[in-house]
Order: structure tokens, then C-alpha cells, then sequence
């Protein structure tokens, strides 16, 4: 194999070859300058994320011990690896200074060697105002309002949307104090997969309330790179495709994988935009319980009445704060402005 070239180009790393490509390459997502901590501190982990080819890879922050990270294998990757070749390199935003980090991934095959650098700006101190408002279209960055956990996400005239559909793709918005709270967007789904593989279930679309990154729990959760144990939480609420039929309004609980269905979207049309609204509030006189509720409806239709569904979850377990998580599970979806506000009173 004889290296003609290396060149860094939009994030990619790639190498010019007079052979067919059996080396190395890296490529990342989301742009060569990224920044963390100036919305608050959504999760404990910075994540840094793309394509890689190779036998292995390593992951450096400012010149410090190399990191090794997996690298997907197979169409789908396995759970937050989505595809093949994807990579999650996950950085514990203790380990960040203040300002400018260097982040430095090196990606090693046969006979070939391949680099991509990039940084992160990160802003001690900052927060997230409540209530809290986004417009896609006045952003330059999705990092302008929030943070990508998984997958790849782009702005486009439309809102943000998930370009490599895969295993939750997780956009996080607010802060990990965040308690009792109201969120209302719109979504669009676009196409959903026909088939999720093994280690997933069916396709869904909304959100994670009180999510604060993912953790180590073994044995449910065991030890990962990148981790992918996603409970405790506070609950989700979404739209679950199930047998190519209408989707079902979702509860899933925060604290163990138990769900319950609410009925059926009736006439869902795919690329039709609907509105979504759901709540998080606590029971002011137990902790224990806290009130969910969702509810979707038609875009430029009259908002019901009532939500669709209220569930009262009892857990010790489940999450009491976290942030939002936008979540697309095996889905092409795009999520419009969205208003997050405190809770109305019970």
C-alpha cells in the first residue's frame, strides 16, 4: 500500500492512495470547533463523535494518556455505535480546562496511519435561563442551544434534524438541576427503519425527560466505551412504531424497562409536522411521585382540551432532575422551535 497523501478537510482525515482503501481513516461530525459548559452542565461527559476505519483508535485530550475507542462493526454498530465504523469518544468534562482543548484522534490500520484534530471550547459556569426558547434558524451550531449526545444531527429550514437515523439519537437541552418542567416542539418524522436489529426495539420519537447521560451498572448496564446503560432517567414520553401500524402514545418508565401504550396516532401521515407537548411535575407533597404527561396533535389544529395521557410514576429510583432529551430511535425526524418553561401548578 503507498501513502500518497494526508489531508484534513472538513473534519476528515483521509489519506490518498494508489490502492483500494484498507488503512486507516478518521472522521468526525459537527464541525472542527465545538464548545461545552456555556448552556450549563447537561451530562458529566463531553462526547466527540464519527466514522472511523482501522484496527484500532485512540483518542487524546491536550497532549494527555491515549484513550483506546471502539469502533463499530457491522451495519448497525451495536446500541450507541449506530453504524458501522461509528465512534463515541467520550470525555469527562472534569478532564476539559477552561478555554481551548486540543482533541487529538489517531486512527491506526495495517500498514497506514491517520489523524484528525479538532477542539473544544469549554465555559465554566454557565446555565441554561428557564424558561428557554429555541429557534433553529437563528442558530449557526445545534451546540448554540444544546448538546449532542449521539448520532449526527444538522440544522436545516426545518429545525434540527437526525442525518444518520440509528439506536437513540440524543440531543440534550437544559441542565442536570433542571426539576419540574413543561416542553413544547414540533416533530416531523420522516421515514422510520423496518428493521432495528436485536439489541433494539421498535422505532420512537419524542422525548427523555430528566436525562443525565448515560451510566455504568452492572449487570444490567456493564462496563462500555461508550457506555450505554440510559436508566436511571425520568421518564420518556413518545411515539412508538410498532408493525408498520399507527404509532402508539408511549410511557416508559425512568427507573426500569416497563412501558405502557395510550392509543394510537389515528391517520399518521409521515413528513406530516405534528405538535408535541409533555410535562414533568413533582407531587409537592412526596418526592416519590411525580406526574407526566403528553400530548400530540395535528400542526395548525386546535390544541385538546386535555393531554392525551397522565401517568403518576412512584419511584425511588427514577430521577428527580435532568435536562431534555430529543430522541430519535431508529428514525429520520426533525424537530421544530421548541419552548421549554417551569412546570404549570398542580
Amino acid at each position: 500500500m503507498v501513502l500518497l497523501g494526508l489531508c484534513l478537510a472538513g473534519g476528515v482525515a483521509y489519506f490518498a492512495l494508489k490502492e483500494p482503501f484498507r488503512g486507516a481513516g478518521v472522521q468526525y461530525w459537527h464541525g472542527q470547533v465545538q464548545r461545552v459548559g456555556h448552556l450549563g452542565a447537561p451530562q458529566p461527559d463531553f462526547n466527540v463523535m464519527g466514522v472511523a476505519e482501522g484496527h484500532h483508535l485512540f483518542g487524546r485530550v491536550n497532549g494527555g494518556e491515549p484513550v483506546e475507542l471502539t469502533i463499530a462493526e457491522g451495519l448497525r454498530g451495536f446500541r450507541r455505535l449506530g453504524g458501522e465504523g461509528h465512534f463515541n469518544f467520550e470525555i469527562p468534562v472534569a478532564d476539559l480546562r477552561p478555554g481551548v482543548n486540543e482533541i487529538h484522534l489517531e486512527a491506526t490500520g495495517t500498514s497506514a496511519t491517520a489523524t484528525a484534530s479538532m477542539t473544544v471550547e469549554y465555559t465554566e459556569g454557565g446555565s441554561t435561563p428557564s424558561p428557554f426558547e429555541v429557534r433553529w434558524a437563528d442558530l449557526d451550531h445545534p451546540q448554540d442551544a444544546g448538546q449532542i449526545v449521539d448520532g449526527e444531527w444538522e440544522l436545516t429550514g426545518e429545525g434540527l434534524r437526525s442525518r444518520t437515523p440509528a439506536y437513540d439519537r440524543l440531543f440534550l437541552l437544559g441542565d442536570e438541576t433542571w426539576g419540574d418542567y413543561e416542553v413544547r416542539t414540533q416533530v416531523t418524522v420522516h421515514a422510520v427503519a423496518e428493521d432495528t436489529g436485536q439489541h433494539s426495539g421498535p422505532p420512537g420519537v419524542g422525548v427523555i425527560m430528566r436525562f443525565a447521560g448515560h451510566v455504568v451498572d452492572p449487570p444490567r448496564f456493564p462496563k462500555a466505551q461508550p457506555k450505554w446503560g440510559f436508566q436511571p432517567f425520568g421518564a420518556m414520553l413518545w411515539l412508538r412504531f410498532k408493525d408498520r401500524a399507527a404509532p402508539v402514545r408511549q410511557f416508559y418508565r425512568g427507573d426500569r424497562n416497563e412501558s405502557e401504550d395510550h392509543g394510537a396516532v389515528e391517520d399518521f401521515v409521515l413528513g406530516k409536522t405534528y405538535e408535541l407537548k409533555a410535562s414533568c411535575a413533582t407531587d409537592p407533597g412526596n418526592p416519590e411521585l411525580t406526574r407526566y404527561s403528553l400530548t400530540v396533535w395535528g400542526a395548525g389544529d386546535a390544541e385538546p382540551a386535555t393531554p392525551d395521557y397522565v401517568v403518576t410514576q412512584e419511584s425511588t429510583e427514577a430521577r428527580q432532575s435532568g435536562g431534555l432529551a430529543l430522541v430519535a430511535h431508529h428514525a429520520d425526524v426533525t424537530f421544530g422551535n421548541l419552548v421549554m418553561a417551569k412546570a404549570p401548578a398542580r
